[in-house]
């Protein structure tokens, strides 16, 4: 890489130099390696100045008054250094077009120095690097503005495939090819990026991270821009005073601790400002050497700088304390590439994914079994964020390997609630997935988990579950009719059912009937019949069917849904109606309706013939019932009779067999005016009866009152007991022929009455004979008392007609004992 050489001219180094380069030359096989192992120490750190805008460097506390002059430091035999055309040009044009570029002792860089001191500190400008490349990897080059035209199609069919441009250097140089080797080299379809050189004594990394970032040195994760790098190596200015600043030794004039401190403050601002961290461009020695090999830069890429003598694999040692390896290798600088030639350590994906390092993440948390009725499914649990853009759910890929080893994919929105990754991670709480996947059998399920990214994606491990007991039992509802006997009427349910999770025993069939009225009843079946249709079409053997009867109590539309029952789910078979007809209704003649009157009690005769045609020679019942037309009886809710009278006539006229008639007895108890109604109930199952055989009309007379008369009452006195002794005859007309009661009210002297009941059973031809009537009418009552007084003696008679008007008074009698 070419420089302006009037800015080019470093000081040469005195005699202790030149022999400690001898001295490694005598050394001899042991440049045949990696050259950056034999390379000389930089030379011992001196105090100089700082610039004041460089907050992140502190001024060594041993600071001369003045920079050493070129005369001071530079042999005899060195080309004398122009100071006096610096001071009056800006830094940018005081570095020249190209500024500082990678690899600061490689032999290109040194070659094109002015010195020949320059070209004797590095070992590996005593040989010849070649133009072969590493047998592994993805090829780049990096440029700078010392190959401001670079043909970049021949770049790319040479075999390279990413490539790193200069774009800034401290904060005071703007690469001017910088736009056109950027563009250029993305045009044929290189993933390219942009390096900063870094000069800490000039200023603070921040500020430089800064000067980057507006000037080129940006990311986005397109997949096409590799990260931001920071270039931190030798002082490409070492020993040299530019515009009055002097730019110290090859450690710039810094601790390894300020050196530490540097590139961290670089990094960290550079993490704000474009979300990586950068990588970090060194040589080996130098790192060690300048910095101390410090630990904890290993989330830094490494790209390390060595150049062998001769084709290898072997980058030779990185520094220890923060990597094990290296991310790039820049192993030439005279080719085969343009500017300086280098190797992406693996393979072309992975160059892929370092470009837009916001590759997904995710976890796959869990894996189970879950049961949901005669479902079985893998759930499936975790989350999952492409990190090139966060806030939007992506896709989480699951791929099921089932016990057939069949392999099936099912790509899932990430966008579940998990509050728990965003208060872990900050991505956002719309990044879980959980999901079901239906198996239908039982054995190992290998199940991973992959998040899907724009530029890349990324494994979430696998997980493996043994199911058990998925199978789902499986059957037939083959038919529904229906079974009518003289007694009942029933559904008939056929069919047949295996739990293919035990299927060498018998197993259940549930069934669920809704019936007309909507109600819904369960019935369980044994499915243990023999079948062996069944066992010849599955193998599964032949118990396995049911044949059951469900006992009806009425007429209509029924909905039978049979289940095969499993130990661990239950499978619908079908759903089946069947409509049953209704028995005939039963028939019947409602003849007569008649008045039957006994003393103390009266009833309603209804007389007919009942029968059910279903079953002509069973007796059937009536159910009668009694309306008071007048209110006053309210309404009978019934009452059941059976129809096992012979009717022969009934026989006759209608050919058929059996007892059908009927007579009916409804006690009543008052006058008024009735209805009486007969209905014929059904005898057979699910009849539609009962059958109104009619209603008929009957009015009940009041009865005369009772009548008769006391003829005598008066006290008498037998053996010291005084009894009041009445005598008369009473009657109830309507019964002339029955004795009925009388009943015998005494008022005592201290105003107290009582009741004394008798039978009016007596002898009375005279009574008889007069009312030309029957029976016995006459009595004669006897009352014991005891106190002296006067005392009323009241005798009534009493009606036993129900429906009488009147118990009449029969008379009264005053006494006085």
């Amino acid at each position: 890489m070419k420089r302006n050489l009037s800015q080019s001219r470093r000081p040469v180094m005195k005699s202790l130099g030149i022999a400690l380069l001898t001295a490694s030359l005598v050394a001899g096989p042991g440049l045949a390696g990696i050259a950056s192992a034999a390379e000389p120490a930089p030379t011992p750190t001196t105090s100089s100045p700082t610039r004041e805008s460089s907050p992140a460097v502190a001024p060594s506390p041993t600071v001369p008054s003045a920079p050493p002059s070129p005369e001071e430091t530079a042999p005899a035999d060195a080309p004398s250094v122009e100071p006096s055309a610096e001071p009056t040009q800006s830094m940018a044009e005081a570095v020249g077009v190209g500024g500082a570029e990678m690899g600061q002792r490689s032999a290109r860089v040194t070659a094109s120095a002015p010195s020949n001191s320059f070209k004797r500190l590095s070992t590996e400008s005593l040989s010849s690097e070649g133009t072969w490349m590493p047998t592994f990897g993805v090829q780049g080059l990096d440029v700078s503005g010392h190959q401001p035209t670079v043909d970049w199609q021949q770049q790319w069919n040479m075999g390279s495939r990413f490539a790193y441009v200069k774009a800034t250097e401290g904060n005071y140089y703007k690469n001017p090819s910088y736009s056109s080797q950027y563009q250029g080299s993305r045009n044929v379809g290189m993933i390219r990026g942009a390096y900063h050189f870094a000069i800490p004594n000039w200023s603070s990394g921040a500020d430089q991270a800064r000067y980057f970032v507006q000037n080129g040195g940006g990311w986005s994760s397109d997949g096409y821009t590799m990260p931001p790098v920071l270039d931190f190596e030798f002082n490409p200015y070492e020993g040299r005073t530019i515009n009055g600043f002097y730019f110290g030794n090859t450690c710039y004039n810094m601790s390894p601790s300020q050196l530490t401190s540097w590139v961290r403050d670089f990094g960290n601002t550079m993490q704000t400002m474009t979300g990586r961290l950068p990588v970090i461009y060194t040589n080996t020695s130098w790192w060690n050497q300048c910095l101390g090999n410090p630990a904890g830069f290993g989330d830094y890429p490494l790209w390390v700088a060595a150049y062998p003598n001769s084709p290898t694999n072997n980058a030779g040692p990185v520094p220890t304390a923060s990597w094990s390896t290296y991310s790039m290798w820049q192993y030439s600088s005279t080719g085969p590439f343009a500017g300086d030639s280098n190797v992406w350590n693996g393979d072309y994906a992975s160059l892929q994914r370092f470009a837009g390092v916001r590759m997904p993440v995710g976890n796959f948390d869990d894996l189970a079994v879950s049961r949901d009725g005669s479902n079985v499914s893998l759930r499936v649990r975790g989350w999952s964020v492409d990190l090139a853009n966060s806030p939007a759910a992506n896709e989480a890929h699951i791929y099921v390997t089932g016990p057939d080893g069949r392999t099936t994919g099912y790509p899932w929105k990430a966008n579940a609630y998990r509050p728990d990754v965003d208060k872990s991670f900050g991505y956002g709480s719309s990044h879980g997935f959980d999901g079901s996947i239906g198996i239908a059998t039982s054995g190992t399920y290998r199940v991973c988990a992959h998040s899907i990214g724009a530029f890349g994606n990324t494994a979430l491990g696998c997980k493996s579950i043994a199911a058990s007991g998925v199978e789902a039992p499986i059957g037939s509802f083959d038919n529904i009719g229906q079974v009518r006997t003289a007694q009942n009427v029933s559904l008939h349910l056929k069919g047949w059912a295996i739990d293919l999770a035990n299927p060498a025993a018998s197993t259940y069939a549930d069934t669920y009937v809704t019936g007309p009225d909507g109600a819904t009843t369960g019935f369980r079946m044994a499915a243990n019949i023999s079948r062996p249709d069944v066992n010849q079409v599955t193998g599964l053997g032949s118990s396995h069917g049911f044949d059951y009867q469900v006992p009806l109590k009425m007429a209509g539309t029924y909905k039978a849904c049979v289940y095969a029952i499993g130990q661990n789910s239950n499978v619908l078979l079908s759903c089946k109606t069947l409509t049953v007809a209704p028995s005939p209704p039963p028939m019947g003649s409602y003849d007569a309706l008649t008045l039957k009157q006994t003393p103390n009690a009266a009833s309603l005769q209804l007389t007919g013939w009942a029968l059910d045609p279903t079953l002509p020679a069973s007796s059937s019942s009536v159910s009668v019932y009694l309306v008071s037309k007048d209110g006053s009886g309210g309404v009978n809710p019934g009452t059941v009779f059976s129809a096992n009278l012979k009717r022969p006539d009934v026989n006759v006229a209608l050919a058929t067999v059996g007892d059908h008639g009927f007579q009916a007895s409804i006690g009543i108890s008052a006058a008024g005016s009735y209805t009486a109604c007969a209905q014929a109930l059904g005898a057979a199952p699910l009849s539609t009866g009962p059958t109104l055989l009619g209603c008929r009309d009957i009015t009940v007379n009041s009865t005369p009152p009772t009548m008769g008369h006391l003829d005598s009452a008066a006290v008498q006195v037998s053996n010291g007991q005084a009894s009041l002794v009445s005598q008369g005859w009473t009657l109830d007309p309507s019964f002339p022929g029955s004795s009925i009661p009388v009943h015998v009210y005494v008022k005592y002297p201290d105003g107290s009455t009582r009741g004394y009941p008798f039978t009016a059973s007596g002898s009375r031809p005279d009574v008889n004979s007069s009312l030309q009537t029957i029976g016995n009418h006459g009595f004669v009552t006897a009352v014991p008392i005891s106190a002296r007084g006067q005392y009323t003696v009241c005798a009534y008679g009493v009606a036993v007609s129900v429906f009488s008007t009147n118990n009449s008074q029969l008379g009264c009698r005053s006494l006085t004992y």
